[in-house]
């Protein structure tokens, strides 16, 4: 057998975005020359792009304690410790990866059971007070009401700077972030100690703490709006998001059950979905000449059913009248592009033909998880569906109502 053939397969169908295929190269790989500890390294974060966090944590761990000290490998274990609820751990490598800001709020975190749910083996649904422009809720943070909006295009819970206050949010440490487009914004992190949605309360969560109004404030005139969900609170359940009747369902059962991952009837059906660094929610998706290709999931974008950057334009076979500006809002500010069409779409169930999209002029996302990231997926293209988005099976499920 030619190892280096081998490994050369292995190297790019993770550049496709072939990931699953990937992992059963990098695993026979793995067995074969246990003594490298890069392909320790990959597993652990392939591991950690399937949500997999005791398995990346092993792997990513053995990696850096044997030698491997590289800042990637540090900072996928930093995410995976993250995503358990292990911050002072998460801490320790924030700490080692410079992220002071992060790491200290963090570290006075770490002694608490955090994302402790108050009610487990339940299913609530909450409708939505408005869909327009995007999905809003109301929750309770900290026993004080908040009006949420719904935006699978954010990791972390974000609340607004003044609300936060308001609410007794204990706040932390500060950063520059990078958001939409590229944008970038200040953040200062900080602790709830508990956020209610209807009968189920989650204790402990570290949040972000930004400037809402700065780029959402004209957005929802006759609604005041507090923060954001994403998928750092969906991933805890099994939620949907119904956009047909409005409505917003959580299921915590089987949340912790792992067997869950190889049932049969969950990976028959729907598509695979992966979360990357920052919990960015991808999954595959098929447009002309291009029949499985690697998007994000950004249910917060709106002015077009997708949108894809300008050096992809070719590989789509997208023709795009570089005079039709767009220009859009994200959360550090405005986006601009440029209006484009696509003969057809499709995603899980949902075909849809004769779509308007948006060229960005830039989208640093594109190469940032070392495997090519085509688009993103709007939410105009979500309008009348029904997306479930399965964590216990890392499936998507998205269907359409009449």
């Amino acid at each position: 057998m030619d190892l280096n053939s081998d490994e050369q397969a292995a190297q790019e169908r993770f550049a496709r975005g072939l990931l699953r295929e990937s992992a059963t190269d990098y695993e026979r790989l793995s067995r074969q020359l246990p003594e490298r500890l890069d392909l320790r390294a990959q597993l652990g974060y392939l591991a950690l792009l399937t949500n997999d966090l005791d398995a990346a944590i092993r792997n990513l761990a053995h990696a850096i304690n044997q030698g491997l000290r590289s800042r990637k490998t540090l900072s996928h274990l930093a995410e995976a410790y993250y995503r358990l609820g292990r911050l002072d751990s998460a801490a320790y490598c924030y700490h080692r990866l410079g992220r002071e800001g992060l790491a200290g709020t963090l570290a006075a975190m770490g002694e608490l059971d955090a994302w402790k749910l108050s009610q487990a083996d339940t299913h609530n649904e909450i409708t939505w007070l408005t869909d327009k422009p995007l999905p809003v809720i109301t929750a309770q943070i900290n026993d004080r009401n908040a009006n949420l909006v719904l935006d699978t295009g954010t990791g972390d819970t974000v609340l607004d700077s003044r609300f936060a206050i308001d609410a007794g949010v204990r706040l932390g440490g500060q950063e520059q972030r990078s958001f939409a487009g590229g944008m970038p914004a200040r953040v200062t992190y900080g602790h709830v100690e508990e956020l209610a949605l209807k009968a189920v309360g989650l204790h402990h969560i570290p949040v972000q703490v930004v400037d809402i109004q700065h780029g959402l404030g004209d957005w929802f005139p006759d609604l005041p709006i507090h923060g954001i969900l994403g998928t750092g609170l969906f991933s805890r359940f099994r939620t949907v998001l119904d956009y047909h009747t409005g409505c917003l369902g959580i299921d915590t059962h089987d949340t912790s059950d792992t067997v869950q991952r190889q049932d049969a009837a969950h990976v028959r059906t729907g598509v695979p979905m992966w979360l990357a660094e920052n919990q960015l929610l991808l999954t595959h998706v098929a447009l002309p000449a291009l029949e499985q290709s690697m998007w994000f999931l950004d249910s917060g974008m709106t002015g077009g059913a997708f949108a894809v950057p300008g050096s992809a334009i070719e590989t789509f076979g997208i023709e795009v009248n570089e005079s039709d500006v767009l220009v859009g809002t994200g959360g550090g500010g405005t986006v601009q592009g440029h209006k484009l069409r696509v003969d057809w779409l499709h995603l899980d169930q949902l075909r849809r033909r004769n779509l308007e999209g948006v060229m960005l002029d830039s989208f640093p996302l594109q190469h940032s998880c070392g495997f090519a990231i085509h688009g993103l997926i709007g939410h105009d293209l979500l309008s009348g569906s029904v997306l479930t988005l399965d964590f216990p099976a890392m499936r998507l499920h998205l269907t359409t109502k009449s």
